[in-house]
């Protein structure tokens, strides 16, 4: 067989496998190693290695056969705008090296454009010239109706859902809108081929099937965006076929179309109608979408994100943005004082097209939408049949009704990339000949050529891929505090070394291994008692130092800079934890939680004149936020001003016995145990049965030296819980003896 044919063959099994990437999960199981963040680094390692295999494959066939070069489309021309605009934001990005490399969290960041750019231009050369495209089609199928299949598994308990996605099934993705979307591409790529392969009936089976499968999935994921995208897109095709399927051959199709049409009408009224009734409220799925509203906390959390957020941060830096993987620079430098009970600390904008207003400026914006118009313009313009062209303009539709509402992650991205690489396909022409030869090459010039290709990815892959792989390998066994080699536990000492080892293998992930090593070192080494304090010095010193380099890397970043205040605090180096909290703060002045952790170090100084104003500040931006209540009151309390903040808590809760832990603390701290007693005491009269809380409340009487109390409530526990008995009955006797004393 000559070497042009093994070149084809892996080109076309390597992109035939690319659907098959979504099954990967980093776990150690199944030859794929154990990673941090396995349900991402092991897709994306795999993603990233295989498009390079295909490169070195696709470079050397393109060279020897002029069929495999690419064609010419404005897509494609748009799409390499978007990539070279995207380069030009990475160079000027906030922080060029993680625009660039990402983080394990995500796995983006301009070396991914790099490798989705790559596989546009293959997939859309290759499956072009080898007519392939239908085949690649009915493969992705198969994918989705094994994800289908497995979400049906999870549906029925016989496989596990992932704990980061409660109830929702996530198969392999580890998260429910990542399979969501997943489906939605592979819904229409079913629906486009049913109306393809109408006349193969075994197919039109496998399609139905395949179909209730990727529907069971969608469903059961409760993603409320991915949903309506499919139905909207599913609209879309319907009134596509009913406008333009004329003629006899659509006649049966245009009518099913205007029914589909008129029950989508029907069914919506319906739908509100009986939106407060059992049987939507029981359903998890319709109970979210029956949610929806402009008063709903997701949405009006999205509104002031993008309204008060995100586009006034984009419009400060407008032409090339803020680079990949810096939105948190916009996210806490206009962070609205209304988001604090929601995730503190987003990375995303949680609306595609505001993403890369943010990551590119208005060019890469304008660009990522011109890919849409473009592709719905070639597929209008094609030779697809009219049911063919319908499923991809609401493919298309659904997934930009979809990104209102979320990011991509990378199954989606392949999959949008795919989608318009077809698109460029079905309208692309030849190159003129001053771009690309077009005539054979020589099999002399191709062995030349073949060599110095191999060698530039090769190592190219190896600097883009092994350091990263090593590290998420090495950060998951520093995390879980185990020795990969023989599964003994890690003592302090090597677990410093593994984090160190850690930091030094490159630039993919280094973020996220200094701030776990800013937790381990803050809450497992400085308060543990045990451990020898030669180690707690080389634990501080690495992190201190460490923390110090990224800051130098990434500086204007106040979440780094209260990592770093919090963890100087925890070592006792108030003064340096000041100079970082007092940065972060700078940096994000609205955030409630920097100024409750500056308040919090000036009150362990002891300096309450100094803390108290950061309290009423944190108070003030947003009175309804009951920790910063709280915890302003507690600031009152600690600086003598008792009525004031009592006055304080009674206009916020109507009592100053309102049920909550942090003020728990405070009462106890001030001593104000009459206060703590009413607490308990609220929460034993609301769960009588419980002995946890009478055990609580026995513990408030003991502290306040209210023996008698004391005593008959750890009796009452003893009741409510037999198997304590003994154990209550001998604290107790060391009560009654005076061998146990209030304070100890």
């Amino acid at each position: 067989m000559p070497y042009t044919n093994y070149l084809r063959w892996i080109l076309l099994i390597g992109l035939a496998a690319i659907p098959f990437i979504s099954f990967i999960v980093a776990t150690g199981e199944n030859f794929v190693p154990a990673m941090f963040f396995p349900f991402i680094t092991g897709k994306n390692f795999a993603f990233r290695i295989l498009v390079e295999i295909l490169a070195v494959a696709y470079i050397i066939l393109a060279i020897k056969e002029p069929k495999y070069r690419p064609r010419a489309s404005l897509i494609m021309w748009v799409m390499l705008g978007f990539v070279a605009w995207m380069g030009l934001a990475t160079l000027a990005s906030i922080d060029p090296v993680k625009s660039f490399w990402s983080n394990f969290e995500r796995m983006d960041g301009y070396v991914t454009i790099i490798h989705i750019f790559l596989l546009f231009l293959i997939a859309g050369a290759v499956f072009t010239a080898e007519k392939w495209w239908d085949t690649f089609f009915r493969v992705s199928v198969v994918a989705g109706a094994l994800q289908g299949l497995y979400g049906l598994m999870q549906l029925l308990g016989v496989f596990e859902i992932s704990s980061q996605s409660g109830p929702r099934i996530d198969t392999t993705f580890g998260n429910a809108i990542y399979v969501a979307v997943f489906m939605l591409f592979n819904i229409f790529i079913t629906i486009y081929l049913l109306t393809r392969d109408r006349r193969a009936v075994w197919l039109q089976v496998f399609y139905g099937v395949a179909l209730v499968l990727q529907f069971i999935a969608l469903f059961y994921s409760q993603t409320r965006g991915a949903l309506l995208g499919v139905i909207g897109g599913l609209v879309v095709v319907a009134l596509y076929i009913a406008w333009r399927g004329k003629g006899e051959e659509w006649r049966v199709l245009r009518k099913w179309s205007i029914g589909f049409l008129v029950g989508i009408v029907v069914l919506g009224g319906l739908f509100w109608a009986l939106r407060d009734s059992s049987f939507v409220r029981n359903s998890p799925t319709l109970n979210r979408i029956a949610s929806i509203s402009l008063t709903e906390k997701t949405t009006m959390s999205r509104f002031i994100l993008w309204r008060e957020m995100a586009i006034p941060g984009a419009m400060e830096r407008p032409l090339l943005g803020w680079g990949q993987e810096n939105f948190n620079f916009v996210f806490n430098k206009y962070y609205e004082p209304a988001m604090y009970d929601q995730e503190q600390w987003f990375d995303r904008a949680h609306n595609e097209f505001i993403d890369w207003l943010v990551a590119g400026g208005i060019p890469a914006f304008l660009l990522y939408i011109l890919l849409f118009v473009l592709s719905v313009i070639a597929i209008i313009r094609s030779d697809l049949s009219i049911p063919g062209q319908a499923a991809f303009l609401g493919l298309l539709a659904a997934y930009g009704f979809s990104n209102i509402t979320v990011f991509h992650d990378l199954m989606s991205f392949i999959y949008f990339i795919l989608i318009i690489s077809f698109a460029h396909a079905i309208s692309g022409n030849a190159l003129p000949r001053w771009v690309f030869l077009s005539k054979p090459v020589d099999d002399r010039m191709v062995a030349i050529a073949a060599p110095i290709v191999v060698v530039v990815f090769l190592v190219g892959g190896w600097i883009l891929n092994s350091a990263g792989v090593a590290r998420a390998q090495s950060l998951l066994a520093a995390l879980q505090g185990n020795n990969p080699s023989t599964g003994a536990a890690y003592t302090p000492e090597e677990r410093i070394a593994a984090f160190r080892k850690t930091l030094d293998q490159g630039e993919l992930g280094y973020q996220e291994v200094m701030e776990q090593l800013f937790q381990f070192a803050s809450n497992s080494i400085a308060p543990g008692t045990a451990v020898n304090p030669q180690v707690k010095q080389d634990a501080y010193n690495l992190t201190r130092s460490e923390g110090e380099k990224l800051l130098s890397k990434r500086p204007g970043d106040a979440r780094l800079e209260l990592f770093m205040g919090l963890f100087e605090a925890q070592f006792g180096q108030f003064d340096k934890s000041l100079t970082h909290l007092t940065r972060a703060k700078d940096l994000s002045p609205n955030k409630q939680q920097i100024l409750f952790q500056l308040g919090t170090v000036h009150l362990q100084r002891g300096n309450v004149t100094a803390a108290l104003p950061l309290f009423k500040s944190a108070f003030d931006l947003a009175p309804s936020y009951e920790t910063a209540r709280v915890m302003y009151a507690g600031a009152l309390m600690y600086a003598g001003q008792g009525t004031q903040a009592d006055a304080v808590l009674t206009e916020g809760f109507g009592t100053v016995l309102h049920d909550n832990d942090q003020l728990l603390q405070i009462y106890t701290n001030t001593r104000q145990f009459d206060r703590v007693i009413g607490i308990w005491k609220s929460r034993a009269e609301k769960n009588p049965n419980n002995a946890d809380i009478h055990l609580g409340l026995a513990q408030a009487y003991f502290t306040a030296g209210d023996v008698p109390n004391t005593i008959a409530t750890l009796q009452k526990v003893s009741q409510l819980n037999p198997a304590m008995a003994a154990q209550i009955q001998q604290i107790i006797s060391q009560i009654q003896s005076g061998a146990l004393k209030p304070g100890q």
